[in-house]
């Protein structure tokens, strides 16, 4: 599998796309600090070992390795860290502060809950808080995303070059479990690669079906194209998911797709926009 892409190429990247899309500036200047703040916390290397022998056995039984090999992280240095992403949401989105420091509040000041939280969020992709209802759940995976990306990369770093990839092809991926949130046809097959939203693992799934669902019905599941034609977006009414595509036929250069996720954003406004989430 190919190596996740490092947070010092992402941000440069970044940096070049502001000058390219100055349209773009609120969302690239939002994850930019965000990415430069997640780049200073040191995770420790994992502490893992797996054969090869378990790990195709994980493998076979379409099991991501990391609910046999779990997560280690540092929570005094992912509370730290959580609370600096909420700081940097506010500052640059203010309309949001009241729901960033909700977050900030509740990954903060009530640690007992945050082991939880956070196991619940790698295995099942979302937190159940009963508790507290008004808790924005997408701005609360995007604060958990990047506050635990320093740990998951440690992590994945030793169990992804472990992975056969042509022996996966599930939804989720193979190494954290995570759900996609971007895809790429390739260049020369066109076959679909997927980006991990966790973890940026990346990872090769069948074409022709719902990412999230597996609906194969052409009626129901779709894609529209983007002005340039090189970005897709598909679209499933049956569980009403969707994911943005990037044609790399369509394209010069191979693309960085951490990247893409982030300056595709108006394709996420379009998406929610006719209901799909």
């Amino acid at each position: 599998m190919e190596a996740i892409t490092p947070d010092g190429e992402l941000i440069a990247a970044l940096e070049e796309e502001r000058k390219k899309s100055p349209e773009l500036a609120q969302a690239i200047d939002l994850h930019h600090e965000v990415i430069s703040t997640r780049a200073k916390i040191e995770a420790e290397a994992a502490h893992v070992k797996p054969d090869e022998r378990e790990v195709a056995t994980q493998v076979d039984e379409r099991v991501p390795l990391m609910q046999r090999w779990e997560l280690g992280w540092d929570q005094e240095s992912f509370s730290r860290l959580s609370g600096q992403i909420c700081d940097v949401g506010a500052r640059h989105r203010e309309d949001l502060a009241p729901q960033f420091n909700e977050i900030r509040s509740l990954l903060i000041e009530e640690p007992d809950q945050t082991q939880s939280i956070v196991t619940s969020h790698l295995r099942e992709g979302k937190v159940d808080l009963p508790e507290h209802p008004d808790v924005d759940q997408q701005l609360l995976s995007f604060v958990l995303v990047n506050a635990l990306h320093p740990f998951l990369q440690a992590h994945a770093a030793v169990l992804r070059p472990m992975i056969r990839d042509e022996k996966w092809y599930q939804k989720r991926c193979p190494v954290c479990g995570g759900e996609p949130d971007f895809g790429y046809l390739e260049e020369k097959v066109g076959g679909l690669r997927l980006l991990c939203s966790h973890c940026d693992t990346v990872w090769t799934y069948k074409r022709g079906e719902c990412t999230f669902c597996g609906n194969s019905d052409k009626d129901s599941f779709f894609y529209y194209l983007g002005d340039d034609e090189a970005y897709r977006l598909y679209v499933c009414d049956k569980c009403k998911r969707y994911l943005k595509v990037l044609d790399g036929r369509q394209t010069a250069s191979k693309p960085l797709l951490p990247l893409q996720r982030i300056i595709t954003i108006g394709m996420d406004v379009s998406a929610r926009q006719q209901g799909y989430r």
